[in-house]
């Protein structure tokens, strides 16, 4: 979490890296704009969203207040559908959310809630799993959950960003150290489907911002992360990059090595959630500071 509040200029198109894809192409994204804010009754510093596969115009958040026990449902305004009571959590530290598969093959959606904050050390981290409930008859009482731990094969990480593949496996992405002004290496890990020591799958080479702003307060972390459609979408403290598959069908444990571009990015403060729309045109990105819910849409290529 940063300490320091400097203004962000807004992030635009360009090429990030050596293996960059055209600036715009299908979809080819337009310029951000305000749609709403979640309050703080709502949720106390938003560190997820993730868009609800089985209610279409529905986003789940999170806030990674110690004791979380609890996500929202909200609609892309931030006005409140639901709360959901999760049986049996206490999270420490909640910063992602995703949806994925609830077993391989399978056509039940669920929605993971990642406790993988571990800016203290903490030697394990916990992901719960919950099928997505019905949000036309939100559920009354708390909802139950699989509660799988993971333990890191070396030193454990702190981490703000939780991807879910096709087999229901989580992949998580660490949040760099920031230390005497250098951003250290941001790693992605992989999991089993119930839990476990993670895999170090590898290295992610985050691009390095156009015009770094927070990089320079508090480092170039992710602070978020989400998948659709053999694309990924990484949010950091100035800019949100996407990673595009080179084919489809791709192991999305493989996309630190797609090609990668920088996409438009609202000047948000503090932003540590990001999703695809539902219909994967476009993305909502949270400020965790202000809550405020911006969105990025389509336009013609």
């Amino acid at each position: 979490m940063p300490t320091a509040v400097p203004q962000s200029p807004s992030t635009v198109e360009e090429s990030a890296t050596a293996r960059t894809i055209p600036a715009c192409d299908v979809p080819c994204y337009g310029e951000p704009e305000s749609v709403g804010m979640v309050s703080p009754d709502v949720a106390v510093e938003v560190s997820g969203i993730a868009e609800s596969h089985r209610t279409p115009g529905v986003f789940y958040v999170v806030s990674d207040s110690a004791g979380t026990s609890q996500v929202a449902a909200v609609r892309a305004d931030g006005s409140l559908v639901a709360r959901i009571e999760v049986d049996g959590m206490s999270a420490r530290n909640a910063e992602a959310l995703a949806i994925g598969p609830c077993e391989p093959g399978g056509t039940q959606t669920c929605l993971y809630v990642g406790d993988i904050g571990n800016h203290v050390g903490h030697e394990d981290v916990f992901v719960y799993r919950i099928g997505e409930p019905d949000l036309a008859a939100p559920p009354r009482d708390p909802v139950p959950a699989d509660m799988h731990r993971f333990t890191y094969p070396g030193s454990a990480p702190d981490a703000e960003a939780l991807l879910v593949d096709d087999a229901g496996r989580p992949l998580i992405v660490s949040k760099a150290p920031f230390d005497a002004g250098v951003t250290g290496s941001t790693h992605l890990f992989r999991g089993a489907a119930d839990g476990g020591e993670l895999e170090h799958v590898g290295e992610i080479d985050v691009p390095e911002p156009a015009r770094p702003v927070f990089a320079g307060v508090v480092g170039n972390g992710v602070t978020d992360a989400s998948a659709a459609d053999d694309r990924v979408l990484l949010r950091t403290y100035d800019e949100v990059i996407e990673y595009r598959a080179p084919e489809p069908g791709a192991d999305l444990a493989s996309f630190p090595g797609w090609p990668v571009r920088r996409v438009p990015a609202p000047e948000q403060i503090q932003s540590e959630a990001v999703t695809y729309r539902p219909n994967g045109c476009g993305y909502l990105t949270v400020s965790e500071f202000t809550g405020s819910v911006d969105a990025v849409g389509c336009r013609p290529s």
